[in-house]
């Protein structure tokens, strides 16, 4: 699978960098990924392997303590799942009820580090680690190359809660998934298996080398659905911030937010481009750390 792969990722209005409570894991069918740390960022990722490309994106419920962390846990869990789990609710429910399973353990030395650190939990923090984590959205996407045609293949892609994928082929939104919204709180560490089951969404497609794919968490998945639905082209206005540096990105959703075209909230949007072209170096050394372009050694 050769894929060009951009995450921008934008803290909520006000909030500091490291209160972005989402998480994007970008990786292939082997289980090697790469997940951005939290922050304003604008990453982009050459993947040239054979075999699926593997995206997943959670939004933490900002009311749960360590929302960051479960968020990291689903998208990691969704990132080595089996791609036949993402095509039936019983299977994607299977797939978040293991990174459960792992929650405790979490839990567990977040309490040793801050009791090293001299920062022992307070009660109401307590509080919130007893009431479980929670994530209002959950999306896994997995996309594989037709066995012997060029430029084609197929995705599956699982979803529960509040995110979207777009298909974008040329000038037209061509695809998206789901058709609408629902925004309770999709999953926690507690979730009856059964009743997640119930609620999530499947979807299978195709694509080619002429299309585009994004994944987007609520706030950016609305402004893109809103524009497109009046006649607009967010994938054209996603060109510039998915071609520049964080303090533009921050930039173009502080003009948008202004505007009041796009809501308040962490902004999480993952660009998928089957179409490799040539890597360009960055400008500056800084550049190359705000804005990296990694090789294929970071999947490994």
């Amino acid at each position: 699978m050769r894929a060009n792969v951009t995450v921008l990722a934008l803290h909520r209005h006000e909030g500091e960098p490291l209160e972005y409570e989402d998480a994007v894991w970008v990786g292939d069918g082997a289980g090697r990924g790469f997940l951005p740390p939290a922050g304003p960022a604008c990453r982009r990722a050459r993947v040239d392997r054979p075999g699926a490309l593997r995206v997943a994106l959670a939004d933490g419920a900002a009311e749960s303590l360590l929302a960051r962390r479960w968020a990291e846990l689903l998208v990691r869990a969704c990132g080595g799942a089996p791609t036949p789990l993402l095509c039936g609710g019983a299977g994607f429910a299977e797939v978040l009820a293991r990174a459960a399973d792992r929650w405790p353990d979490l839990t567990k030395r977040y309490l040793v580090e801050r009791d090293r650190r001299g920062m022992p939990v307070q009660p109401y923090e307590l509080r919130k680690l007893e009431r479980g984590a929670h994530a209002s959205a959950v999306l896994a996407a997995h996309l594989a190359p037709h066995p012997w045609l060029s430029g084609r293949g197929q995705w599956a892609a699982a979803v529960l809660g509040d995110a979207y994928l777009f298909q974008v082929r040329g000038d037209r939104l061509w695809r998206v998934f789901p058709t609408s919204r629902r925004t309770d709180i999709a999953t926690s560490n507690g979730a009856d298996p059964t009743a997640v089951a119930r609620r999530v969404r499947c979807a299978r497609g195709t694509w080619t080398d002429r299309d585009l794919l994004y994944l987007a968490n609520d706030t950016a998945g609305a402004w893109f659905l809103r524009t497109a639905l009046v006649g607009g082209r967010p994938w054209d206005e996603l060109r510039e911030p998915a071609a520049g540096s964080p303090p533009e990105l921050a930039r173009w959703v502080a003009a948008r937010r202004r505007a009041g075209v796009l809501e308040d909230g962490d902004v999480t949007i993952v660009r998928i481009d089957p179409r490799i072209d040539p890597a360009r170096p960055p400008a500056d050394r800084n550049a190359a750390r705000d804005v990296p372009n990694a090789p294929a050694s970071d999947f490994e």
